[in-house]
């Protein structure tokens, strides 16, 4: 509440001092969505011109500025709810980070229309915003991860058993036959196929296998690259996936835990991914994707 009373005196006593005595902003704030699957927060904002205004054109300025702003508070409440861990909401570091709150600020004001503002005849203006969850620029990560710039990368772990292999393959559905993780062929990235197990998406996501060891984390990535990348792509569509390549190794989650938003795979899945890693370094390169 502190964030959102201190983001609405910004916006009003600098950018849109003079928006605000001669348009009307119309209160939407559930106006927006997060679109984990093409990686994006987007809001709509309507607003119209003073009502005693003659002059079309700059009715219809009135109208667009006043429709941004109300996108752009419409914005900052979904970039709130962003869930950047299991446990923490972008609207957690807000509160306890002074300097995630400045850099949300400060690339709110960066925001990108999509498509072109749509004016109504009763001289009403609609306008969407959208921000990307993850980019070297003006991105939901650049804050998200600021807390975490600081720590030591940690190396993948270990395999309990080196000598696993796999030479079956897997399939995600019926019918749908993806990548087989012989031992020899490169593997171009991964898939965990979570279906019906409920997996909650999450900027910050952690395999596990099912002794309860954490097997890939941003611990173990490069700074630079999550922020840019992200961690995984989430889809529903195993077809549509481009991220993990066309010859990717494919494990299925056995569980989801840490409020259904981390993967579970078995021990011995767990260990052919991380011995597969060694050789062909997919996980480094955050070529993963989660099937939901």
């Amino acid at each position: 509440m502190k964030f959102r009373k201190k983001l609405a005196a910004f916006l009003t006593g600098t950018v849109f001092a003079l928006t605000a005595l001669a348009s009307t902003v119309f209160a939407s704030p559930d106006q927006g969505e997060i679109d984990w699957e093409k990686g994006v927060v987007r809001a709509t904002g309507l607003g119209a011109g003073k009502s005693t205004e003659k002059r079309v054109g700059l009715a219809r300025a009135q109208a667009l500025r006043a429709a941004r702003m109300d996108a752009e508070r419409n914005l900052a409440e979904q970039i709130e709810g962003v869930q950047v861990t299991a446990d923490s909401s972008m609207r957690d570091l807000e509160l306890e980070y002074d300097i995630v709150k400045t850099h949300v600020e400060a690339i709110i004001k960066n925001m990108r229309v999509v498509g072109e503002p749509k004016f109504y005849e009763d001289g009403t203006c609609e306008v969407t915003l959208e921000m990307p969850l993850f980019g070297s620029s003006n991105s939901v990560a650049e804050a998200a991860f600021i807390p975490f710039k600081n720590e030591m990368k940690e190396p993948f772990p270990q395999p309990s058993n080196t000598g696993v292999t796999m030479t079956e393959t897997t399939a995600l559905s019926a019918g749908t036959v993806v990548a087989s993780a012989v031992s020899g062929s490169k593997h171009t990235g991964l898939i965990v196929n979570c279906t019906g197990l409920g997996l909650k998406p999450v900027m910050s996501p952690v395999i596990k296998n099912n002794s309860g060891q954490p097997i890939y984390g941003y611990k173990n990535l490069n700074y630079d690259r999550v922020i840019a990348y992200g961690m995984a792509d989430y889809t529903r569509n195993v077809n549509d996936q481009t991220r993990a390549g066309n010859n990717p190794l494919v494990v299925m989650a056995v569980a989801v835990e840490n409020h259904d938003a981390y993967p579970v795979i078995t021990i011995s899945d767990a260990d052919a991914v991380l011995i597969a890693n060694q050789v062909d370094g997919f996980l480094d390169n955050t070529a993963v994707v989660f099937v939901r």
